[in-house]
């Protein structure tokens, strides 16, 4: 965004206050990990501000990432709870509205329309996230299976998965990867079923997935690789899962970590800019001026960034914003983890591009790789033991 067109937008938005009334509060949708980072953010730099938490659960502070961990740990979902709702509304200051869904946005009147109220805003913020995607599978069972989105959903399956002995996992990525990692670590049988020809195609280059691959195959995953689940019947002894090739097998459970889809359709009905997700600039604005969007559901310069580091950047520079000083995001070197204690990947920089030369480091121990172009590395992965010199090659990366 020029210059230029900045100062207009924040001429706009100084004339709309003035009409609207700049007493309202910041109003922010969803209480996940992007909705809270962002509240507690803001009540740093605005310690009295009115500030107003919208949430569909109960409103719970939770561990998230540990969802890939929690069936080798026994964790139930209780256990991941570290504040509940009535103590993080007393942390943050903020009316926090529990199993609230927000049905509209009107933009003219800056209001949100719950079941029972219309709640006015100043700046909205829409940190609504991501669903997790089923593809589609004919049979009795479909209904069955499970998703491990959110602490609701696993709160649902969680008796389920501690009794289940064998399951079947759709989807071959980092969050498929983790949870059979996981699920392995607590003694249970597990496939792998997934389109591509091996595992985290769409994040690694092929030597650093193919290590991977074998050292799950080594702790005793099964893998279906260019091969998906089309059907899933219930019968005596479990649930009969067939694939394309005509292959069954019986499991107890299928859970589905085909990945995810941003919740944009209550951007998309207030007439907001939708892509992917939902679009936003530098500062994290939407296509109108007082409403922004961050976090799993906000696609910014063509890119979704689902992982912790880029949600917490955002939060902070939004926070900013929100508090009376304009900030656009300036992304650093942003590592992505691949949390499998068996063989752990980190990634960063450019990995995938066709036209890179790699320098490799390879040992009993893990491996290194560096992307390089040009002479000048651009990017790295590291696996097992090696990740501990991901933090100088992120360093390296950052000087360059």
């Amino acid at each position: 965004m020029t210059s230029y067109l900045r100062q207009i937008l924040r001429q706009k938005r100084r004339n709309k206050e003035a009409t609207m009334g700049a007493h309202h509060p910041v109003v922010i949708v969803g209480s996940g990990y992007a909705g809270l980072q962002l509240a507690r953010q803001y009540r740093r730099l605005a310690p009295a501000a009115p500030l107003v938490i919208v949430c569909a659960d109960e409103g719970a502070d939770y561990a998230k990432p540990q969802l890939s961990h929690v069936i080798s740990k026994r964790q139930t979902a209780s256990d991941l709870i570290r504040k509940p709702a009535k103590e993080l509304a007393q942390e943050l200051k903020a009316l926090l509205l529990t199993e609230q869904t927000v049905s509209a946005i009107d933009t003219e009147r800056q209001v949100i329309r719950l079941a029972e109220r219309e709640l006015p805003y100043r700046d909205l913020v829409l940190a609504v996230g991501a669903e997790a995607w089923i593809p589609p599978v004919s049979g009795d069972a479909t209904g069955d299976i499970i998703t491990l989105n959110s602490l609701q959903e696993y709160q649902q399956s969680q008796d389920r998965l501690a009794t289940s002995q064998r399951i079947l996992l759709i989807g071959a990525g980092l969050i498929g990867c983790e949870l059979a990692n996981d699920f392995l670590q607590a003694g249970k049988q597990v496939t792998v079923c997934d389109p591509a020809d091996r595992v985290l195609s769409a994040l690694l280059p092929e030597f650093a997935s193919e290590r991977l691959h074998s050292v799950l195959r080594q702790n005793g995953c099964q893998f279906e690789l260019m091969n998906t689940l089309v059907s899933a019947e219930k019968i005596a002894e479990g649930i009969r899962a067939t694939f394309r090739d005509g292959k069954s097998i019986i499991v107890d459970s299928i859970v589905s970590a085909a990945g995810l889809r941003p919740r944009t359709a209550l951007a998309q009905a207030a007439g907001l800019t939708v892509n992917r997700g939902i679009v936003v600039n530098d500062d994290l604005t939407t296509s109108d001026p007082h409403i922004y969007a961050l976090g799993d559901c906000a696609e910014a310069n063509g890119q979704l960034r689902p992982y912790l580091q880029p949600i917490t950047i955002s939060a902070q520079a939004l926070a900013k914003t929100l508090a009376g000083e304009p900030t656009a995001i300036r992304w650093p070197v942003m590592p992505v983890n691949v949390k499998t204690p068996c063989y752990p990947v980190q990634a960063a920089g450019d990995v995938r591009s066709e036209d890179l030369i790699w320098q490799l480091d390879e040992d009993d121990t893990g491996l290194t790789g560096l992307a390089l172009r040009q002479g000048q590395t651009v990017g790295f992965v590291t696996g097992g033991q090696h990740v501990s010199r991901s933090m100088n090659l992120i360093k390296q990366l950052g000087e360059n």
